[in-house]
């Protein structure tokens, strides 16, 4: 497999993606959109009740603005007779003169490029693809049958494909037997996205997958307007509130200052299913620190990361809220030791709760290799004070000013994953 041409490019900048992001911003200047703004907070208030953590409430409207923009995202990628991939989930950033609003909901991975296209049964589509640089650590494409982009019925991720000697790949869609091709995803009824995630280990390097998407059957409908799209965000954004309400209580009730064991997530029936997890939720004082301790196990990706009590991740762009096993110091043991703490506890391997009291926690597991080490995770509750007793000699402790070049390099990969 070659890796790309030599002439870097942003596989992202592609007019459906500018044009999608205008047609999400005109649906957010839409008059209509403040009611259902409004609704959408209105259930998660009601929702969480006397549980929201009182420096969460003044962000209950701001967590309405983003799950209601990722619908509009959804929306104007559900084209499913005139296909166009759309990146979703991002936070707000300004790109190529334009500013693109905040889209982050449902525990979003900060590693990732989310990107959406329209699927429905009974049509055929081709997606090619081809690695521009170095590719990402996994890549996985699942045929997804709601909205809300959790019921997983067919995958296929990157070490699966079949290349082309020109470098290339191509994946078929439709609802035949897959036959001689080399890579195909069977639809079912109900189909409604090609949902693809790429993974990156390496801001700095790993570049997501250059991909087109085509119908190659007679389209059925003529395209959709704005109207239409408005009406589909908003009639499934407002029915799937309850959907990543549980989402987030699948986080939030598990006990204060506790993880949950490392498992694989086709357990839980939602989400990416080759994917393994743990999950934690912390209230942490000003002094408090968790030492969090987990293995990548061979995996091909390994991260953790920090969401606020809401289920969003944090301002990850501009703090130190995730790691991967790349971006992290790994001991002598093979392990991972990450410090959770509302202040710097001058190690590598903080994860900044950004100021918040109230953290959840996400560790996952890609590309797991079969007869690799299970994948493992455990906390101690301790306190800044104390965590060169409780961490081992071969720490990674950094001072202030590396700490300002480690985060200088994080805003710079992070930079050039937007431009």
């Amino acid at each position: 497999m070659t890796q790309g041409s030599s002439t870097m490019a942003n596989p992202i900048a592609t007019p459906d993606q500018f044009a999608a992001e205008a047609d999400v911003r005109a649906m957010r200047s839409d008059p209509r959109s403040d009611a259902v703004r409004n609704q959408i907070a209105k259930y998660f208030e009601i929702g969480y009740g006397s549980r929201l953590p009182e420096e969460m409430r003044p962000m209950l409207g701001d967590l309405a603005d983003e799950f209601l923009t990722n619908w509009f995202f959804k929306s104007a990628a559900s084209d499913s007779q005139h296909p166009r991939l759309v990146r979703d989930f991002m936070p707000a950033h300004e790109w190529h003169g334009t500013s693109v609003p905040g889209a982050r909901t449902g525990g979003d991975n900060p590693d990732n490029c989310y990107r959406l296209a329209g699927i429905e049964h009974g049509t055929h589509y081709r997606l090619t693809g081809r690695a521009v640089g170095r590719k990402p650590a996994n890549i996985s494409f699942t045929l997804a049958n709601n909205f809300g982009t959790s019921q997983t019925v067919a995958i296929l991720e990157d070490h699966q494909l079949a290349w082309k000697d020109d470098g290339t790949f191509v994946i078929e869609i439709d609802d035949l037997p897959k036959g001689e091709r080399e890579n195909h995803l069977l639809t079912a009824p109900g189909n409604k996205f090609l949902f693809i995630r790429d993974s990156m280990m390496d801001w700095g390097v790993e570049t997501p997958f250059e991909l087109t998407i085509e119908r190659l059957t007679p389209a059925k409908a003529l395209p959709i307007d704005r109207d239409e799209m408005f009406a589909r965000a908003t009639r499934h954004a407002l029915r799937d509130v309850f959907q990543y309400f549980w989402f987030q209580n699948m986080v939030s009730s598990i006990a204060v200052n506790t993880i949950a064991p490392a498992r694989p997530l086709a357990s839980s029936g939602v989400g990416m299913s080759t994917q393994g997890t743990s999950s934690g939720h912390f209230h942490l004082g000003p002094d408090d620190a968790a030492i969090l301790t987990w293995d990548p196990a061979g995996a091909g990706y390994a991260a953790v990361e920090l969401t606020d009590w809401l289920y969003r991740s944090l301002n990850y762009q501009n703090i130190q809220s995730s790691l991967t096993a790349a971006q992290a110091h790994i001991d002598d043991d093979g392990l991972v030791r990450t410090v959770i703490a509302r202040r710097d506890p001058g190690v590598w391997n903080w994860l900044d709760t950004g100021g918040y009291a109230n953290v959840l926690m996400i560790l996952r597991w890609q590309a797991m290799q079969p007869e690799g080490r299970p994948i493992f995770a455990s906390v101690l509750m301790t306190t800044l004070d104390d965590l060169r007793g409780q961490l081992p000699p071969q720490t990674r402790w950094i001072s202030e000013r590396e700490r300002e070049e480690q985060l200088a390099g994080r805003r710079a990969a992070y930079q050039r994953r937007i431009t």
